[in-house]
């Protein structure tokens, strides 16, 4: 244990505020800036592989945190190597208030205040997820909530950068908190932003609840509930729970995660929808229709003809899990509604054919002009059957107007090349010029900017963007929803030292 005033690195140690598995937290001051921080420090013992494997994982929760700007997340200080004690030392922003395992502890959170907390976490792990980091132990000690009733998601310490190749857990070993993990986390698969969703989920229904979902006496049976059952519906624990929230709990606690949230966004969307007192748009999952489910020959033809796919949008959205009388249990509600999605589905598709049949004209023989653009090398563009909604090909059928990707680039570098994909598929190639800038006498930099609109229908798509200089490369995915009519800007842009290539929706 380090005394009070004692110093790691600059940091005068003022005292302890906490313990866990990485390492022991201190309240300490910086006497450079005059001001209080929480100082994050680890000891290890071991030595060899282990001890590169803890060093690797401390200073990977360093890196990945200072990545992340956001209001509902922790800031990353500084962090570094105290040169006396070989301490390895992160420095955090010091919060005041609870977290929300201490808000637990008080018994069962009423639904609107848990409703909030959701939004709020759920939009700071969006953040994380575009940037290519996935939380991996979102749990309620992780979660701080402030006096102001603001959020504070904690300890990236095991994140997983998605575009990283490495990875720093040896094989077989349990990642994450078991009372609150993912089903394909607990079989070791690969995971992406959805098992931060499921974790969010299963703290929300604790706190809703007063109890966790998959409660079990030892860690094996836990997790054996996390893989094959489902929770109690909580509104056999909470008089008078919302349909509504039961519905997107379910969405959210689903096993398979294709019938989850697609993203940490869209979860948080139906949390302030139902606040709002409207109906969940996200929550009836009737964009996860696959097409396997489909045993008609008549479906199968609609999915696999061109002409006869529907937009995402315009898919049916039925009623919630829990919104009928005598609904039967949670794990049968869930197979009844997965043999009733695509039923409806088929429905509506056929109704829609026979719509577009009636009224289809001759197919026009131009091809559309591409639209202009800022900068002074034209774009080259994809044919318009790129950006199809995800899971579906493009639709033909009349949608209204299409929703709008403007993208914003800032670059720098003398020459280049931009590719933005939508859904897999070439939309945009562009070549790129900076100008040339002078600084300190001697070195020369160039900066460049690049701004566009796409054409892209309504739904769910996943936007790839790849920048190409010299002899190098990066690529990064972000997925948004689109909606007819609406424009949404997504901004890119190199940093000057490293060079990473960022995605944020603005």
């Amino acid at each position: 244990m380090t005394e009070p005033g004692s110093t790691i690195g600059r940091y005068e140690i003022v005292r302890e505020i906490g313990r866990g598995a990485m390492g022991v937290v201190y309240e300490a001051r910086d006497p450079v800036l005059d001001r209080t921080v929480a100082l994050k420090v680890i000891r290890h013992f071991a030595g060899g592989d282990l001890a590169r494997t803890l060093e690797e994982r401390f200073l990977a929760e360093a890196r990945v945190a200072a990545r992340l700007q956001h209001p509902g997340i922790v800031v990353v200080h500084d962090f570094g190597v105290d040169a006396a004690s070989g301490s390895m030392f992160i420095a955090l922003e010091l919060l005041r208030g609870q977290t929300l395992a201490d808000l637990g502890e008080k018994g069962p959170v009423d639904w609107p205040t848990v409703m909030r907390l959701v939004a709020q976490v759920a939009r700071a792990l969006h953040h994380a997820h575009v940037q290519g980091v996935v939380h991996r132990d979102v749990k309620p000690a992780n979660v701080f909530v402030l006096p102001s009733g603001d959020v504070k998601v904690m300890d990236f310490g095991i994140a997983r950068l998605e575009s990283a190749q490495q990875r720093l857990t040896t094989a077989g070993e349990f990642i994450g908190t078991p009372l609150y993990t993912a089903p394909e986390q607990a079989k070791h698969e690969d995971v992406d932003g959805r098992v931060d969703v499921f974790s969010l989920a299963s703290v929300a229904y604790s706190l809703l609840t007063g109890r966790a979902a998959f409660l079990a006496p030892t860690v094996p049976a836990i997790v054996h509930r996390v893989v094959y059952e489902e929770p109690e519906p909580p509104t056999r624990f909470v008089p008078g729970l919302p349909a509504a929230v039961e519905r997107i709990l379910a969405r959210a606690l689903a096993k398979d995660p294709d019938a989850r949230y697609p993203t940490a966004e869209a979860f948080a969307e139906d949390a302030e929808d139902v606040l709002a007192g409207l109906p969940p748009r996200h929550a009836g999952g009737d964009d996860l229709v696959e097409v396997e489910e489909l045993e008609s020959p008549l479906a199968a033809l609609l999915v696999d003809s061109e002409e006869a796919t529907l937009p995402a949008e315009e898919a049916p959205s039925g009623p919630g899990p829990a919104e009928a009388a005598g609904a039967p249990p949670a794990s049968a509600r869930t197979r009844w509604a997965r043999r009733a999605a695509p039923i409806a589905a088929l429905a509506l598709g056929l109704l829609a054919l026979t719509s577009w049949l009636s009224r289809r004209g001759p197919t026009p023989s131009a091809e559309p002009s591409p639209s202009k653009s800022t900068a002074t090398t034209p774009a080259t563009r994809a044919p318009t059957t790129a950006g199809a909604p995800r899971g579906g090909s493009p639709a033909a059928l009349p949608a209204g107007p299409p929703g709008r990707l403007r993208i914003d680039f800032e670059h720098p570098f003398k020459t280049g090349k931009l590719r933005v994909y939508l859904d897999d598929a070439l939309a945009l190639e562009q070549e790129l010029t900076g100008q040339e800038r002078k600084r300190a006498l001697v070195f020369r930099t160039h900066a460049g900017t690049f701004s566009e609109e796409l054409e892209v229908p309504p739904g769910l798509h996943e936007v790839r963007v790849e920048v190409r200089w010299d002899d190098n490369v990066r690529k990064e995915r972000i997925i948004g929803k689109f909606r007819s009519g609406v424009t949404r800007r997504l901004e890119a842009s190199l940093g000057l030292m490293r060079r990473d290539l960022n995605l944020d929706w603005k």
